[in-house]
C-alpha cells in the first residue's frame, strides 16, 4: 500500500479456578501478577469472580504470600477490587467506566501519534507488522485479543514520554477487557479490524500525523460501539450512549 493510501452467565461469587499451572513453583510475586493480569484481561477469570486466595495458590501451585502480594498490585491497576468483607472480586464491566476509558483515550490519542509518529523505530515497525501477521493467521479470539493489545502497546511506547506511556498502558490493560468483550457482539470484524491495523501502521510509516490519528479514533470508535452493547447485555442495564 502506498502512502496516503487507507481503503477505508452471571458471575461467580467464588471461582474454583482452572488456570495452568506456573511451571516454576518458586516463581516470583511479579509472574503471579503477570499471570493473573492476561487471565482477567483474556476473560478466564470475568468480572465479579472472588478471588480466594487459597484457591490461587492451590491452582498456580505458590504460596499464599506472592498471591496477596499479587492482588495487592492488580488493585493499584484496576482490574480487581479490595473490600473487607468480600476480599478480592475482578472488576465488573460497566458502561461508564467503557465511556470514560474511550473518552480519555480519545483524547489522549492525538497527543500519543504526534510523539509516536516523530519517535517510532524501525524495530518497533518491524514487531507491528509481526504481530499484525500473527493476528491475520490465527482464529482464536483470545490470541487475537493479546496480540491486538501488544499492538496498539508497541504505537504507545513509541512516544518515549514515561508519563503518557504508563497513562496509555492502564488504560490499554483495561481496554483489553472490553475489546475481548466487543466480540461477543462482531466476532466477524477480524478481517476488517486487522485492515485497519494495517492503514494506522502505514500512516506511522509514512508519519503522516493527520491520517494516523483520524484511522486511530475512527478505529477506536467501531470497537467502543460493540463492547457498548455486550456490556448492556452483561449488565442488562441499557442507558443513555454518548459519542467520543
Amino acid at each position: 500500500m502506498k502512502c496516503g493510501d487507507t481503503r477505508e452467565e452471571p458471575f461467580p461469587l467464588t471461582s474454583k479456578l482452572q488456570l495452568t499451572g506456573l511451571a516454576n513453583p518458586r516463581t516470583t510475586q511479579a509472574t503471579v501478577t503477570e499471570h493473573l493480569r492476561q487471565a482477567i484481561l483474556l476473560g478466564h477469570l470475568p468480572g465479579g469472580t472472588r478471588l480466594v486466595q487459597s484457591d490461587l495458590a492451590e491452582s498456580l501451585k505458590v504460596s499464599v504470600t506472592p498471591i496477596r502480594e499479587a492482588l495487592r498490585e492488580l488493585s493499584t491497576q484496576g482490574l480487581i477490587e479490595l473490600d473487607a468483607f468480600r476480599g478480592a472480586i475482578v472488576r465488573v464491566p460497566t458502561l461508564s467506566e467503557l465511556e470514560e476509558v474511550y473518552e480519555m483515550r480519545s483524547i489522549l490519542i492525538p497527543m500519543s501519534v504526534k510523539k509516536g509518529i516523530a519517535q517510532i523505530t524501525t524495530q518497533q515497525i518491524q514487531e507491528s507488522e509481526a504481530l499484525l501477521g500473527k493476528m491475520e493467521q490465527t482464529f482464536n479470539h483470545e490470541q487475537w485479543v493479546n496480540f491486538n493489545r501488544q499492538f496498539h502497546t508497541i504505537l504507545d511506547d513509541a512516544t518515549q514520554t514515561t508519563q503518557l506511556k504508563e497513562v496509555l498502558r492502564r488504560l490499554s490493560d483495561l481496554s483489553a477487557i472490553y475489546v475481548n468483550l466487543s466480540f461477543t457482539e462482531q466476532p466477524l470484524r477480524k478481517e476488517e479490524s486487522e485492515q485497519e491495523h494495517r492503514n494506522i501502521l502505514r500512516a506511522y510509516q509514512c508519519q503522516d500525523v493527520k491520517l494516523a490519528t483520524k484511522l486511530t479514533l475512527s478505529h477506536l470508535k467501531t470497537t467502543l460501539v460493540a463492547a457498548r452493547k455486550a456490556v448492556v447485555k452483561i449488565n442488562g442495564n441499557p442507558s443513555k450512549l454518548t459519542e467520543i
